[in-house]
Protein backbone atom coordinates (compact mmCIF):
# COMPACT_ATOMS: atom_id res chain seq x y z
CA UNK A 1 0.00 0.00 0.00
CA UNK A 2 1.40 3.39 -0.97
CA UNK A 3 1.15 6.05 1.72
CA UNK A 4 -0.04 9.52 0.77
CA UNK A 5 3.16 11.60 0.93
CA UNK A 6 1.22 14.53 2.34
CA UNK A 7 0.28 12.62 5.49
CA UNK A 8 3.81 12.25 6.95
CA UNK A 9 2.59 9.66 9.47
CA UNK A 10 5.06 6.92 10.41
CA UNK A 11 3.75 3.62 11.75
CA UNK A 12 2.66 3.93 15.36
CA UNK A 13 2.49 7.71 15.38
CA UNK A 14 -0.56 9.62 16.53
CA UNK A 15 -1.95 11.79 13.79
CA UNK A 16 -3.47 15.16 14.65
CA UNK A 17 -5.17 17.55 12.29
CA UNK A 18 -6.22 21.17 12.49
CA UNK A 19 -8.95 22.86 10.54
CA UNK A 20 -7.64 24.37 7.31
CA UNK A 21 -9.35 26.26 4.53
CA UNK A 22 -9.21 25.27 0.91
CA UNK A 23 -7.68 27.83 -1.40
CA UNK A 24 -5.81 28.08 -4.66
CA UNK A 25 -2.13 28.13 -3.62
CA UNK A 26 0.22 30.78 -4.93
CA UNK A 27 3.98 30.77 -4.33
CA UNK A 28 4.38 31.75 -0.67
CA UNK A 29 6.86 34.58 -1.05
CA UNK A 30 8.31 35.96 2.19
CA UNK A 31 6.14 39.06 1.94
CA UNK A 32 2.81 39.93 3.44
CA UNK A 33 1.56 40.91 0.00
CA UNK A 34 1.87 37.33 -1.19
CA UNK A 35 0.27 36.08 2.01
CA UNK A 36 -2.56 38.56 1.53
CA UNK A 37 -3.23 37.41 -2.02
CA UNK A 38 -3.22 33.81 -0.84
CA UNK A 39 -5.63 34.54 1.99
CA UNK A 40 -8.02 36.25 -0.40
CA UNK A 41 -8.49 32.96 -2.24
CA UNK A 42 -9.83 31.08 0.80
CA UNK A 43 -13.01 29.15 0.26
CA UNK A 44 -14.10 25.89 1.94
CA UNK A 45 -12.36 24.60 5.07
CA UNK A 46 -11.46 20.90 4.90
CA UNK A 47 -8.84 19.42 7.22
CA UNK A 48 -5.18 19.62 6.25
CA UNK A 49 -2.68 16.97 7.15
CA UNK A 50 -0.41 17.36 10.16
CA UNK A 51 2.07 15.14 11.92
CA UNK A 52 2.75 14.58 15.59
CA UNK A 53 5.39 12.49 17.29
CA UNK A 54 6.08 12.05 21.00
CA UNK A 55 9.10 11.23 23.10
CA UNK A 56 9.05 8.33 25.56
CA UNK A 57 6.35 8.64 28.22
CA UNK A 58 5.16 11.89 26.66
CA UNK A 59 8.10 13.93 28.04
CA UNK A 60 7.83 16.26 25.04
CA UNK A 61 4.84 16.28 22.73
CA UNK A 62 5.80 17.41 19.25
CA UNK A 63 3.59 18.51 16.39
CA UNK A 64 4.99 19.23 12.93
CA UNK A 65 2.87 21.01 10.34
CA UNK A 66 3.44 22.22 6.82
CA UNK A 67 1.47 25.25 5.74
CA UNK A 68 0.50 23.21 2.67
CA UNK A 69 0.46 19.51 1.88
CA UNK A 70 0.66 20.07 -1.89
CA UNK A 71 2.33 22.62 -4.17
CA UNK A 72 1.94 23.42 -7.88
CA UNK A 73 4.27 21.29 -9.99
CA UNK A 74 6.85 22.87 -12.26
CA UNK A 75 7.62 26.16 -10.50
CA UNK A 76 9.68 27.39 -7.51
CA UNK A 77 7.78 27.80 -4.28
CA UNK A 78 8.15 28.37 -0.56
CA UNK A 79 6.86 26.21 2.25
CA UNK A 80 6.71 26.83 5.98
CA UNK A 81 7.41 24.13 8.54
CA UNK A 82 5.88 24.78 11.97
CA UNK A 83 7.32 22.74 14.84
CA UNK A 84 5.41 22.91 18.12
CA UNK A 85 6.99 21.46 21.26
CA UNK A 86 5.07 21.08 24.49
CA UNK A 87 5.91 19.55 27.84
CA UNK A 88 2.66 18.48 29.53
CA UNK A 89 2.09 19.95 32.97
CA UNK A 90 1.49 16.52 34.48
CA UNK A 91 5.06 15.47 33.63
CA UNK A 92 6.14 17.43 36.70
CA UNK A 93 3.49 15.87 38.92
CA UNK A 94 4.70 12.28 38.87
CA UNK A 95 6.31 10.31 41.64
CA UNK A 96 9.85 10.93 40.44
CA UNK A 97 11.61 13.69 42.41
CA UNK A 98 12.55 16.91 40.69
CA UNK A 99 16.08 17.07 39.27
CA UNK A 100 18.78 18.59 41.49
CA UNK A 101 20.02 22.08 40.62
CA UNK A 102 23.61 23.16 40.04
CA UNK A 103 23.45 26.96 40.02
CA UNK A 104 25.69 29.99 40.06
CA UNK A 105 24.11 33.28 41.10
CA UNK A 106 26.11 36.08 39.45
CA UNK A 107 25.15 39.45 40.94
CA UNK A 108 25.97 42.99 39.86
CA UNK A 109 27.18 45.09 42.79
CA UNK A 110 28.36 48.07 40.74
CA UNK A 111 27.71 51.61 41.93
CA UNK A 112 24.50 51.98 39.94
CA UNK A 113 22.86 49.32 42.13
CA UNK A 114 22.67 51.93 44.90
CA UNK A 115 19.81 53.84 43.27
CA UNK A 116 16.09 53.21 43.76
CA UNK A 117 16.68 50.63 46.46
CA UNK A 118 17.95 48.11 43.88
CA UNK A 119 20.44 46.46 46.22
CA UNK A 120 17.86 45.99 48.98
CA UNK A 121 15.42 44.37 46.56
CA UNK A 122 18.23 42.20 45.18
CA UNK A 123 19.17 41.00 48.65
CA UNK A 124 15.55 40.11 49.44
CA UNK A 125 15.16 38.23 46.14
CA UNK A 126 18.43 36.31 46.62
CA UNK A 127 17.56 35.38 50.22
CA UNK A 128 14.19 34.07 49.04
CA UNK A 129 15.89 32.02 46.31
CA UNK A 130 18.22 30.45 48.89
CA UNK A 131 15.21 29.47 51.02
CA UNK A 132 13.65 27.67 48.05
CA UNK A 133 16.66 25.45 47.35
CA UNK A 134 17.02 21.94 48.78
CA UNK A 135 20.09 20.54 50.57
CA UNK A 136 20.82 18.40 47.50
CA UNK A 137 21.11 21.48 45.27
CA UNK A 138 24.41 23.26 44.67
CA UNK A 139 24.84 27.04 44.69
CA UNK A 140 27.75 29.37 44.00
CA UNK A 141 27.52 33.13 44.54
CA UNK A 142 29.64 35.41 42.37
CA UNK A 143 29.68 39.17 42.89
CA UNK A 144 31.11 41.57 40.37
CA UNK A 145 31.80 45.22 39.77
CA UNK A 146 35.22 46.01 38.28
CA UNK A 147 36.47 43.16 40.49
CA UNK A 148 35.29 39.56 40.41
CA UNK A 149 34.76 37.67 43.66
CA UNK A 150 33.50 34.13 44.14
CA UNK A 151 31.89 35.06 47.44
CA UNK A 152 30.54 31.55 48.03
CA UNK A 153 32.20 28.68 46.14
CA UNK A 154 29.86 26.05 44.73
CA UNK A 155 28.65 23.72 47.46
CA UNK A 156 25.49 21.87 48.53
CA UNK A 157 22.91 24.18 50.11
CA UNK A 158 23.22 23.00 53.69
CA UNK A 159 24.10 26.22 55.51
CA UNK A 160 21.52 28.74 54.35
CA UNK A 161 22.46 31.21 57.07
CA UNK A 162 26.04 31.41 55.78
CA UNK A 163 24.83 32.01 52.21
CA UNK A 164 22.49 34.75 53.40
CA UNK A 165 25.35 36.45 55.24
CA UNK A 166 27.20 36.60 51.93
CA UNK A 167 24.18 38.24 50.31
CA UNK A 168 23.71 40.68 53.19
CA UNK A 169 27.34 41.77 52.83
CA UNK A 170 26.87 43.06 49.28
CA UNK A 171 27.29 46.82 48.92
CA UNK A 172 27.30 48.87 45.69
CA UNK A 173 30.70 49.93 44.39
CA UNK A 174 32.79 50.26 41.24
CA UNK A 175 32.13 49.66 37.54
CA UNK A 176 30.67 46.70 35.61
CA UNK A 177 32.85 43.79 34.47
CA UNK A 178 29.88 41.73 33.32
CA UNK A 179 31.90 39.28 31.24
CA UNK A 180 34.26 38.54 34.12
CA UNK A 181 31.38 37.78 36.46
CA UNK A 182 29.67 35.63 33.85
CA UNK A 183 32.78 33.55 33.16
CA UNK A 184 33.37 33.02 36.89
CA UNK A 185 29.80 31.77 37.20
CA UNK A 186 30.21 29.43 34.24
CA UNK A 187 33.41 27.99 35.68
CA UNK A 188 31.66 27.41 39.02
CA UNK A 189 28.86 25.44 37.36
CA UNK A 190 31.17 23.60 34.95
CA UNK A 191 33.43 22.44 37.78
CA UNK A 192 30.52 20.51 39.29
CA UNK A 193 28.59 19.69 36.12
CA UNK A 194 26.08 16.91 36.71
CA UNK A 195 24.44 15.25 33.72
CA UNK A 196 21.46 14.33 35.90
CA UNK A 197 21.01 17.87 37.24
CA UNK A 198 19.82 21.18 35.83
CA UNK A 199 23.00 23.21 35.35
CA UNK A 200 22.43 26.96 35.06
CA UNK A 201 23.98 30.39 35.58
CA UNK A 202 21.70 33.25 36.68
CA UNK A 203 23.23 36.60 35.68
CA UNK A 204 21.79 39.93 36.87
CA UNK A 205 22.93 43.36 35.70
CA UNK A 206 21.50 46.87 35.76
CA UNK A 207 24.14 48.60 33.66
CA UNK A 208 26.35 48.56 30.62
CA UNK A 209 29.44 46.35 30.55
CA UNK A 210 32.22 48.94 30.78
CA UNK A 211 35.22 47.01 32.12
CA UNK A 212 36.96 44.02 30.53
CA UNK A 213 35.15 42.48 27.57
CA UNK A 214 32.30 44.80 26.63
CA UNK A 215 31.03 43.94 23.14
CA UNK A 216 28.75 41.11 22.11
CA UNK A 217 31.31 39.45 19.77
CA UNK A 218 34.00 39.58 22.48
CA UNK A 219 31.72 38.04 25.09
CA UNK A 220 30.43 35.41 22.68
CA UNK A 221 34.00 34.37 21.84
CA UNK A 222 34.80 34.22 25.55
CA UNK A 223 31.79 31.95 26.10
CA UNK A 224 33.01 29.71 23.31
CA UNK A 225 36.49 29.43 24.81
CA UNK A 226 35.50 29.58 28.47
CA UNK A 227 34.04 26.10 28.99
CA UNK A 228 34.14 22.76 27.22
CA UNK A 229 30.35 22.39 27.22
CA UNK A 230 27.33 24.56 26.50
CA UNK A 231 25.89 25.80 29.81
CA UNK A 232 22.61 27.75 29.77
CA UNK A 233 22.61 31.27 31.17
CA UNK A 234 19.49 33.04 32.41
CA UNK A 235 20.06 36.78 32.03
CA UNK A 236 18.09 39.28 34.09
CA UNK A 237 18.26 42.91 32.99
CA UNK A 238 17.19 45.45 35.60
CA UNK A 239 15.99 48.96 34.83
CA UNK A 240 16.69 51.09 31.76
CA UNK A 241 20.47 51.33 31.49
CA UNK A 242 21.64 47.79 30.71
CA UNK A 243 22.32 46.51 27.18
CA UNK A 244 19.28 44.40 26.33
CA UNK A 245 20.79 43.25 23.03
CA UNK A 246 23.81 41.81 24.85
CA UNK A 247 21.68 40.15 27.55
CA UNK A 248 19.35 38.60 24.97
CA UNK A 249 22.29 37.42 22.89
CA UNK A 250 23.95 35.69 25.86
CA UNK A 251 20.69 33.95 26.75
CA UNK A 252 20.01 32.83 23.18
CA UNK A 253 23.58 31.80 22.45
CA UNK A 254 23.78 29.59 25.55
CA UNK A 255 20.24 28.20 25.33
CA UNK A 256 19.10 30.07 28.43
CA UNK A 257 16.36 32.62 29.05
CA UNK A 258 16.13 36.41 29.19
CA UNK A 259 14.03 38.52 31.57
CA UNK A 260 13.46 42.26 31.55
CA UNK A 261 12.89 43.48 35.12
CA UNK A 262 11.39 46.91 34.75
CA UNK A 263 11.20 47.78 38.44
CA UNK A 264 13.35 46.59 41.38
CA UNK A 265 10.29 45.41 43.31
CA UNK A 266 9.69 42.77 40.60
CA UNK A 267 13.00 41.01 41.27
CA UNK A 268 11.75 38.57 43.90
CA UNK A 269 8.86 37.44 41.71
CA UNK A 270 11.07 36.98 38.63
CA UNK A 271 13.68 35.06 40.64
CA UNK A 272 10.95 32.83 42.11
CA UNK A 273 9.34 32.12 38.73
CA UNK A 274 12.68 31.31 37.12
CA UNK A 275 13.64 28.97 39.95
CA UNK A 276 10.25 27.26 39.80
CA UNK A 277 10.71 26.73 36.06
CA UNK A 278 14.18 25.25 36.59
CA UNK A 279 12.77 22.83 39.14
CA UNK A 280 10.18 21.73 36.57
CA UNK A 281 12.70 21.20 33.77
CA UNK A 282 11.55 18.31 31.59
CA UNK A 283 13.96 18.41 28.65
CA UNK A 284 17.51 19.73 28.47
CA UNK A 285 20.25 19.90 25.85
CA UNK A 286 17.54 20.31 23.20
CA UNK A 287 18.51 20.48 19.56
CA UNK A 288 16.49 20.56 16.36
CA UNK A 289 18.21 19.74 13.07
CA UNK A 290 16.93 19.92 9.52
CA UNK A 291 18.73 18.07 6.75
CA UNK A 292 17.29 19.36 3.47
CA UNK A 293 16.49 17.21 0.48
CA UNK A 294 17.74 18.08 -2.98
CA UNK A 295 14.63 20.13 -3.76
CA UNK A 296 15.32 22.65 -0.94
CA UNK A 297 17.75 25.42 -1.88
CA UNK A 298 17.58 27.55 1.28
CA UNK A 299 16.37 27.31 4.89
CA UNK A 300 15.39 30.31 7.04
CA UNK A 301 14.81 29.92 10.79
CA UNK A 302 12.64 32.48 12.58
CA UNK A 303 13.19 33.52 16.17
CA UNK A 304 16.03 31.21 17.21
CA UNK A 305 19.77 31.34 16.56
CA UNK A 306 20.89 28.66 14.15
CA UNK A 307 24.02 27.61 12.31
CA UNK A 308 25.03 25.32 9.49
CA UNK A 309 26.96 22.09 9.77
CA UNK A 310 27.52 21.20 6.16
CA UNK A 311 24.07 21.23 4.58
CA UNK A 312 22.31 20.67 7.92
CA UNK A 313 20.64 23.56 9.74
CA UNK A 314 21.20 23.18 13.50
CA UNK A 315 18.89 24.97 15.97
CA UNK A 316 19.98 24.74 19.64
CA UNK A 317 16.93 25.20 21.86
CA UNK A 318 16.48 26.30 25.48
CA UNK A 319 15.42 23.80 28.13
CA UNK A 320 11.71 23.00 28.21
CA UNK A 321 9.71 23.20 31.45
CA UNK A 322 6.53 21.37 32.44
CA UNK A 323 3.54 23.14 30.94
CA UNK A 324 5.69 25.18 28.55
CA UNK A 325 5.09 25.40 24.82
CA UNK A 326 7.53 26.50 22.15
CA UNK A 327 7.09 27.14 18.43
CA UNK A 328 9.83 27.05 15.79
CA UNK A 329 9.10 28.24 12.24
CA UNK A 330 11.24 27.36 9.22
CA UNK A 331 10.83 28.68 5.69
CA UNK A 332 11.98 26.40 2.87
CA UNK A 333 12.79 27.61 -0.63
CA UNK A 334 11.76 24.76 -2.93
CA UNK A 335 12.90 24.48 -6.54
CA UNK A 336 10.37 23.67 -9.25
CA UNK A 337 9.56 19.96 -9.30
CA UNK A 338 7.79 17.50 -11.54
CA UNK A 339 4.59 15.84 -10.41
CA UNK A 340 4.76 13.37 -7.53
CA UNK A 341 6.16 13.16 -4.03
CA UNK A 342 8.92 15.69 -3.29
CA UNK A 343 11.37 14.95 -0.48
CA UNK A 344 11.90 18.08 1.62
CA UNK A 345 14.39 16.54 4.02
CA UNK A 346 14.57 15.14 7.53
CA UNK A 347 13.81 16.82 10.84
CA UNK A 348 15.62 15.47 13.92
CA UNK A 349 14.76 16.35 17.52
CA UNK A 350 17.18 15.39 20.29
CA UNK A 351 17.02 16.16 23.98
CA UNK A 352 17.78 14.80 27.43
CA UNK A 353 14.74 13.62 29.37
CA UNK A 354 15.72 15.12 32.71
CA UNK A 355 13.36 13.13 34.91
CA UNK A 356 13.84 9.78 33.14
CA UNK A 357 17.59 10.49 32.98
CA UNK A 358 17.91 9.27 29.40
CA UNK A 359 18.61 10.75 25.97
CA UNK A 360 15.78 10.92 23.45
CA UNK A 361 16.10 11.18 19.68
CA UNK A 362 13.36 11.12 17.10
CA UNK A 363 13.43 11.73 13.35
CA UNK A 364 10.83 12.51 10.75
CA UNK A 365 11.11 12.62 6.98
CA UNK A 366 9.14 15.47 5.42
CA UNK A 367 7.69 15.43 1.94
CA UNK A 368 5.10 17.29 -0.07
CA UNK A 369 3.06 16.46 -3.15
CA UNK A 370 3.76 18.41 -6.35
CA UNK A 371 0.72 18.32 -8.59
CA UNK A 372 -1.25 20.15 -11.26
CA UNK A 373 -4.60 18.88 -9.98
CA UNK A 374 -6.72 21.84 -8.93
CA UNK A 375 -8.87 19.77 -6.56
CA UNK A 376 -5.79 18.72 -4.57
CA UNK A 377 -4.28 22.20 -4.51
CA UNK A 378 -7.58 23.74 -3.43
CA UNK A 379 -7.60 21.68 -0.23
CA UNK A 380 -3.88 21.76 0.54
CA UNK A 381 -3.45 24.79 2.77
CA UNK A 382 -3.44 24.52 6.58
CA UNK A 383 -4.99 27.64 8.08
CA UNK A 384 -3.42 27.26 11.53
CA UNK A 385 0.06 26.85 10.10
CA UNK A 386 -0.50 29.79 7.76
CA UNK A 387 -1.37 32.05 10.70
CA UNK A 388 1.82 31.01 12.49
CA UNK A 389 3.88 31.59 9.33
CA UNK A 390 2.33 35.03 8.90
CA UNK A 391 3.18 35.95 12.48
CA UNK A 392 6.77 34.78 12.00
CA UNK A 393 7.18 36.96 8.91
CA UNK A 394 5.54 39.96 10.60
CA UNK A 395 7.72 39.63 13.69
CA UNK A 396 10.81 39.52 11.48
CA UNK A 397 9.76 42.81 9.89
CA UNK A 398 8.91 44.21 13.31
CA UNK A 399 12.45 43.37 14.46
CA UNK A 400 13.93 45.12 11.43
CA UNK A 401 11.87 48.23 12.20
CA UNK A 402 13.14 48.29 15.79
CA UNK A 403 16.71 48.01 14.54
CA UNK A 404 16.13 51.07 12.37
CA UNK A 405 14.70 52.94 15.35
CA UNK A 406 17.71 52.01 17.47
CA UNK A 407 19.99 53.31 14.72
CA UNK A 408 18.17 56.66 14.83
CA UNK A 409 16.19 56.09 11.62
CA UNK A 410 12.93 56.84 13.38
CA UNK A 411 10.93 57.93 10.33
CA UNK A 412 11.80 54.74 8.46
CA UNK A 413 10.91 52.61 11.48
CA UNK A 414 7.56 54.34 11.86
CA UNK A 415 6.77 53.98 8.15
CA UNK A 416 7.72 50.29 8.17
CA UNK A 417 5.47 49.55 11.14
CA UNK A 418 2.57 51.39 9.51
CA UNK A 419 3.03 49.52 6.22
CA UNK A 420 3.29 46.16 7.98
CA UNK A 421 0.12 46.85 9.96
CA UNK A 422 -1.79 47.76 6.77
CA UNK A 423 -0.64 44.63 4.96
CA UNK A 424 -1.48 42.48 7.97
CA UNK A 425 -4.95 44.00 8.04
CA UNK A 426 -5.44 42.93 4.42
CA UNK A 427 -4.34 39.38 5.25
CA UNK A 428 -6.66 39.19 8.21
CA UNK A 429 -9.76 40.29 6.33
CA UNK A 430 -9.96 36.71 5.09
CA UNK A 431 -8.33 34.82 7.94
CA UNK A 432 -10.18 36.71 10.70
CA UNK A 433 -7.77 35.44 13.35
CA UNK A 434 -7.59 37.06 16.81
CA UNK A 435 -3.81 36.60 17.01
CA UNK A 436 -3.30 38.56 13.80
CA UNK A 437 -5.67 41.25 15.08
CA UNK A 438 -3.66 41.51 18.30
CA UNK A 439 -0.40 41.82 16.37
CA UNK A 440 -1.89 44.46 14.08
CA UNK A 441 -3.05 46.45 17.11
CA UNK A 442 0.42 46.14 18.63
CA UNK A 443 2.07 47.49 15.49
CA UNK A 444 -0.27 50.48 15.40
CA UNK A 445 0.42 51.30 19.04
CA UNK A 446 4.17 50.96 18.57
CA UNK A 447 4.05 53.11 15.45
CA UNK A 448 2.74 55.91 17.68
CA UNK A 449 5.34 55.15 20.34
CA UNK A 450 8.15 55.35 17.79
CA UNK A 451 6.98 58.83 16.87
CA UNK A 452 7.02 59.89 20.52
CA UNK A 453 10.43 58.30 21.13
CA UNK A 454 11.92 60.07 18.12
CA UNK A 455 11.16 63.43 19.74
CA UNK A 456 13.33 62.57 22.77
CA UNK A 457 15.50 59.55 21.92
CA UNK A 458 17.62 59.76 25.10
CA UNK A 459 14.65 60.03 27.47
CA UNK A 460 13.60 57.39 29.98
CA UNK A 461 10.34 56.85 28.08
CA UNK A 462 12.26 56.16 24.86
CA UNK A 463 14.54 53.66 26.60
CA UNK A 464 11.54 51.98 28.19
CA UNK A 465 9.80 51.71 24.82
CA UNK A 466 12.79 49.95 23.27
CA UNK A 467 13.23 47.52 26.16
CA UNK A 468 9.54 46.67 26.41
CA UNK A 469 9.16 46.20 22.67
CA UNK A 470 12.28 44.05 22.34
CA UNK A 471 11.22 41.94 25.30
CA UNK A 472 7.77 41.31 23.82
CA UNK A 473 9.34 40.43 20.50
CA UNK A 474 11.85 38.10 22.17
CA UNK A 475 8.97 36.22 23.80
CA UNK A 476 6.84 36.24 20.65
CA UNK A 477 9.67 34.89 18.51
CA UNK A 478 9.61 31.80 20.70
CA UNK A 479 5.87 31.35 20.35
CA UNK A 480 4.99 33.06 23.64
CA UNK A 481 2.88 36.04 22.63
CA UNK A 482 1.27 36.84 25.99
CA UNK A 483 3.24 40.09 26.16
CA UNK A 484 0.85 41.67 23.68
CA UNK A 485 -2.37 40.73 25.44
CA UNK A 486 -3.34 39.84 29.01
CA UNK A 487 -6.43 37.63 29.21
CA UNK A 488 -8.55 36.01 31.92
CA UNK A 489 -6.63 33.12 33.45
CA UNK A 490 -3.19 34.67 32.85
CA UNK A 491 -0.83 35.20 35.76
CA UNK A 492 2.47 36.87 36.52
CA UNK A 493 4.01 40.29 37.21
CA UNK A 494 2.39 41.91 34.16
CA UNK A 495 -1.03 40.99 35.54
CA UNK A 496 0.00 42.38 38.92
CA UNK A 497 0.95 45.67 37.23
CA UNK A 498 -2.48 45.70 35.57
CA UNK A 499 -4.15 45.13 38.94
CA UNK A 500 -2.21 47.99 40.50
CA UNK A 501 -3.00 50.36 37.63
CA UNK A 502 -6.73 49.63 37.76
CA UNK A 503 -6.67 49.88 41.55
CA UNK A 504 -5.11 53.34 41.24
CA UNK A 505 -7.92 54.22 38.82
CA UNK A 506 -10.48 53.17 41.45
CA UNK A 507 -11.83 50.30 39.36
CA UNK A 508 -10.30 47.25 41.03
CA UNK A 509 -10.46 46.41 44.73
CA UNK A 510 -9.13 42.86 44.74
CA UNK A 511 -5.67 41.61 45.74
CA UNK A 512 -2.57 42.40 43.69
CA UNK A 513 -1.74 38.70 43.40
CA UNK A 514 -0.87 38.57 39.70
CA UNK A 515 -3.90 36.43 38.76
CA UNK A 516 -6.31 37.60 36.03
CA UNK A 517 -9.55 36.89 37.91
CA UNK A 518 -13.19 37.55 36.93
CA UNK A 519 -13.09 40.68 39.13
CA UNK A 520 -10.09 41.97 37.19
CA UNK A 521 -11.85 41.20 33.90
CA UNK A 522 -14.83 43.29 35.03
CA UNK A 523 -12.49 46.13 35.96
CA UNK A 524 -10.84 45.95 32.53
CA UNK A 525 -14.25 46.08 30.84
CA UNK A 526 -15.25 49.11 32.88
CA UNK A 527 -12.00 50.89 32.06
CA UNK A 528 -12.38 50.13 28.36
CA UNK A 529 -15.95 51.43 28.30
CA UNK A 530 -15.01 54.59 30.20
CA UNK A 531 -12.14 55.33 27.81
CA UNK A 532 -13.77 54.56 24.48
CA UNK A 533 -11.81 51.35 23.87
CA UNK A 534 -13.09 48.06 22.48
CA UNK A 535 -14.78 46.37 25.42
CA UNK A 536 -13.69 42.73 25.45
CA UNK A 537 -12.28 42.24 28.96
CA UNK A 538 -8.81 41.53 27.59
CA UNK A 539 -5.97 43.98 28.17
CA UNK A 540 -4.58 44.30 24.66
CA UNK A 541 -2.01 46.80 23.34
CA UNK A 542 -4.39 49.78 23.24
CA UNK A 543 -5.72 49.15 26.75
CA UNK A 544 -2.25 48.54 28.18
CA UNK A 545 -0.90 51.62 26.41
CA UNK A 546 -3.73 53.75 27.77
CA UNK A 547 -2.77 52.57 31.27
CA UNK A 548 0.92 53.29 30.68
CA UNK A 549 1.79 49.58 30.75
CA UNK A 550 2.71 48.95 27.10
Amino acid sequence: MTQDPAQFSPPGSRKKSLAAPARLPLPLLPTLLALSLLAALLAARPAAAALSFEGPEGAVNSLIELDRTAIPAGRPDQLYVIVRLRAPQDVADGERPRPPLNLALVLDRSGSMESKGKMDYLKAAARDLIDRLAPGDRLAIVEYDDRITVAAPSAPVRDRAALKRVIDGLEPRGSTNLAGGLLAGLHSVAAHYDSEAVNRVLLLSDGLANVGLTTTPEIRNALLRGTTRRLPVTTLGLGLDYNEDLMQDVAEYTGGAYHYIESPHQMADVFARELSALMDTVAGDMRLEFRPGGAVSNVTVFGYPSHRQGATTVIPLPDLYAGQERTITLRLDVAGQGQGSVSLGQLDLAYRDVKAEQPVHTSQALSVLATTERAVLDTALNREAKVEATLAEVESRHQQALEKAQAGRWDEAQADMAATARELEDVNQDLDDARLSDKMEALKVEEQQVGAAAAAPASASSKMFMKRSKNRLYQAYQGERGGYVLSPGDSGPQVEDLQNALSAAGLYTGPADGVFSPDLENAVRTYQTNNGLDTDGRAGPQTLNSLGLY
